[in-house]
């Protein structure tokens, strides 16, 4: 073995000598280790000298506090065994045996392999039980779920705006229409008809057309926006909003549900725990308003004036709230970011 990692940073193929660098130093930097590595995995690396002695120099000292850190219990003893071999490797040379070996692109390629399985993965937070779950990126997706959740909040709001903006918008029309003067001629028609009407009229009949045809001209602004809002109900009508918004807020619900869960269960699996506090909470009830905005649609769709004004209130409540818990999560993920990926915002 110690000839294997010998021969691979020596081998003429570039990548075989990135790839066990690559993972060896993942282990290095790695904050928390599962297992142990086997004392043939440190004899290979003192005899290769993979590790350039300007990175050894640096990383011995953080390695050594580490292998000082952990206590008596049989984990513990099995990590700092761990690092203990990673300092006996960072401090080695190469053999003189080794080194006047002839390498092997093929036992190079097998050796770096076989060292990305047997060196253990980055440090997880928890301890590792999860495996990949524990990560840098799966914490990610739900902050980055959560932001195409509001911007899907935001979006169906607009959309059941548009619906409650078709539903009173026939109010608005018919209260205009009630406005309306009555004519005394007892004619219908435009002003231009009326006025025909006038000069063929006499006596009492042209009084009232004259009286009528007054009326109407004060009465032309109103219905002028009369007009506007049929035109605009006739626009509101082809858009479909109704259904867009109901498949929309489905799979709003669904979603939103899952990774609002998911969130609190990806803590747990990379810290152990939870933290109370206004993220969480409010998190919470983003995901309560979601659920009782929804048991309000058989009731909806039955014409229920209240449930519908109802509904409307706990999503305007939501809006804010999930706003709110946006502003709270920003520190998180800055955490997150240093934390697992060495990004400090």
């Amino acid at each position: 073995h110690s000839h294997t990692y010998h021969s691979i940073m020596r081998a003429p193929c570039p990548a075989a000598r990135a790839t066990t660098n690559a993972c060896l130093l993942l282990c290095l930097m790695a904050g928390a280790v599962q297992g142990s590595v086997s004392s043939t995995l440190s004899r290979g690396m003192r005899r290769a000298g993979v590790v350039p002695r300007s990175t050894a120099a640096a990383l011995r000292p953080g390695i050594v506090a580490r292998s000082q850190k952990f206590s008596q219990s049989e984990d513990d003893v099995a990590n700092r065994a761990w690092f203990n071999h990673l300092d006996n490797a960072l401090s080695a040379k190469p053999t003189a045996e080794h080194a006047s070996k002839k390498p092997s692109l093929s036992k190079a390629l097998a050796g770096a392999a076989a060292a990305s399985l047997a060196i253990p993965g980055a440090a997880l937070a928890k301890g590792g039980e999860f495996g990949a779950l524990e990560g840098g990126f799966p914490a990610l997706v739900h902050p980055v779920m959560m932001l195409g959740l509001y911007a899907t909040t935001l979006y169906a709001g607009f959309l059941g705006w548009q619906i409650r903006r078709t539903r009173t918008i026939g109010d608005e029309i018919n209260a205009l229409k009630a406005l309306a003067p009555k004519l005394k001629s007892g004619k219908t028609g435009t002003i231009a008809e009326l006025q025909a009407e006038l000069e063929k009229a006499d006596g009492a009949s042209k009084a009232d057309l004259q009286s009528d045809i007054a009326a109407l001209q004060a009465f032309s602004s109103t219905d002028a926006q009369i007009q506007a809002l049929v035109a605009e109900r006739k626009e509101l009508t082809k858009g479909n909003f109704r259904d867009r918004h109901f498949q929309l807020s489905s799979l709003l619900l669904a979603l939103g549900v899952g990774i609002g869960i998911e969130g609190p269960v990806n803590t747990w699996m990379r810290t152990g725990k939870l933290f109370p506090g206004p993220h969480l909470f409010a998190g919470a009830g983003v995901v309560v308003l979601w659920a009782a905005a929804a048991a309000l649609v058989p009731a909806m769709q039955k014409g229920n004036k209240f449930a519908k004004d109802l509904h409307v209130a706990l999503n305007a409540a939501n809006v804010g709230l999930f706003s709110w818990q946006i502003l709270t999560g920003i520190p998180i993920v800055q955490k997150v970011l240093e934390i697992k990926f060495g990004i400090k915002i």
